[in-house]
C-alpha cells in the first residue's frame, strides 16, 4: 500500500475519514463531502431513483406502461418549471424542491436531468439493443448524465472533468450490464448488443435461457473489452483535470466498479450463477489508491 507520506494533508485526511466511515460503494463518495455537498448529491441521488424506480416497478400490462409515462412526464414538467421559475414554492414535492435547491446552488444543467428520464424511457420501449452504439446512446442517459450532474457537486467541471463523467459513466454502465446479466435475463432484458451475441453464435433468448458456455465467454469478454476501454479513456481525461483531488468522490466509485469487472473476468463470466461484489477490505484498499493517485496527481500539478 502506497504510503500515508506520499499522500497531500488532504489525502491523508480523506483516508483517515474513510477508514471510520463506509459501508457500501454510496456511502464512499459521501464521505469526502461538505454537508451542502453531501444534500446536492443526495438529491441527484433521489431524483434518479424516482426516475428508475417509476420504470423498475411498473404494473404489467399496457396500463403500467401509461402511468410510468405519465408519471415520467409529471417529473419532465417539474425538471422544467425549475429551470423556468427561480421559485422554489413552484415545486409540487420535497424531492423536487431539494432537487431545485441543488440546481439553483450549483448551477446544474438541465439536459442531463431531462436525458436521465429519456434514458429510463427508452426501458419502456425495448428490451434489447442491436448495436453497441445503440446502447451506448442509452448508457449515455442513464449513466454518463449522472456523472455529469455530480461533477459540479464535486466542484471540478471543465470540459476534461465533463468527458471523464462521460466515459466513465459508459464504463459503469457496462460493469453493471455484465454483472446483471442474469437478473436483468429474469425481466426479459438483454442489454448486450445482439450483434455481439451473433458475432458469437448466440441470440437474446439464450442470455434468457441462461445459457453459458464458450460462446456466452466469448461474448462477454468482447463486451468486457468495451467497458475496458472507456475507463482507460476516461483516465486519461482525468490525468488533464485541473484539480484531480475534487474527483475522489468519482474515482473511488470508477476504481471500484474496475475492481468489479476485474473479478467478473477472474469468474470467466460465469455471471448467471456469482455476482460479482467487493468485500469491504478490498473497497478500502481501492479508495486508498484513488486517494493517493489523485493526490500525487494533484500535487504534481501544483
Amino acid at each position: 500500500m502506497v504510503s500515508l507520506r506520499r499522500f497531500s494533508s488532504r489525502g491523508a485526511a480523506l483516508w483517515r475519514r474513510l477508514r471510520t466511515r463506509s459501508s457500501s460503494n454510496f456511502r464512499f463518495a459521501f464521505i469526502f463531502l461538505t454537508p451542502h455537498q453531501r444534500h446536492a448529491l443526495e438529491a441527484v441521488y433521489k431524483y434518479c431513483r424516482a426516475i428508475d424506480d417509476i420504470v423498475d416497478e411498473l404494473e404489467a400490462g399496457p396500463s403500467g406502461i401509461r402511468s410510468a409515462r405519465v408519471q415520467l412526464h409529471q417529473w419532465r414538467q417539474r425538471v422544467l418549471a425549475i429551470f423556468e421559475s427561480g421559485e422554489m414554492e413552484a415545486i409540487d414535492t420535497p424531492l423536487g424542491s431539494q432537487l431545485a435547491d441543488a440546481i439553483h446552488r450549483y448551477d446544474l444543467r438541465i439536459a442531463p436531468l431531462l436525458e436521465i428520464i429519456e434514458g429510463c424511457e427508452m426501458d419502456l420501449e425495448q428490451s434489447t439493443y442491436s448495436t453497441p452504439e445503440d446502447l451506448e446512446r442509452y448508457c449515455y442517459r442513464v449513466a454518463s448524465c449522472v456523472g455529469l450532474l455530480c461533477i459540479p457537486i464535486f466542484g471540478e467541471d471543465g470540459p476534461e472533468a465533463r468527458a471523464y463523467a462521460h466515459h466513465l459513466g459508459l464504463a459503469l454502465q457496462y460493469t453493471n450490464i455484465l454483472r446483471d446479466v442474469s437478473e436483468d435475463a429474469q425481466r426479459g432484458r438483454v442489454y448486450l448488443p445482439a450483434t455481439i451475441l451473433a458475432q458469437h453464435g448466440l441470440c437474446s433468448n439464450d442470455i434468457c435461457n441462461g445459457i453459458y458456455d464458450a460462446r456466452f465467454i466469448g461474448a462477454a469478454a468482447q463486451f468486457a473489452a468495451i467497458a475496458e476501454r472507456e475507463y482507460q479513456i476516461a483516465w486519461e481525461h482525468l490525468r488533464r483535470v485541473d484539480a484531480p483531488l475534487r474527483l475522489v468522490p468519482a474515482e473511488v466509485m470508477g476504481r471500484t466498479y474496475y475492481e468489479i469487472l476485474r473479478q467478473i473476468r477472474r469468474f470467466n463470466f460465469d455471471v448467471f450463477l456469482r455476482r460479482a461484489s467487493l468485500r469491504r477490505r478490498v473497497k478500502l484498499r481501492v479508495a486508498a489508491i484513488s486517494i493517493a493517485r489523485n493526490a500525487v496527481q494533484q500535487t504534481s500539478l501544483q
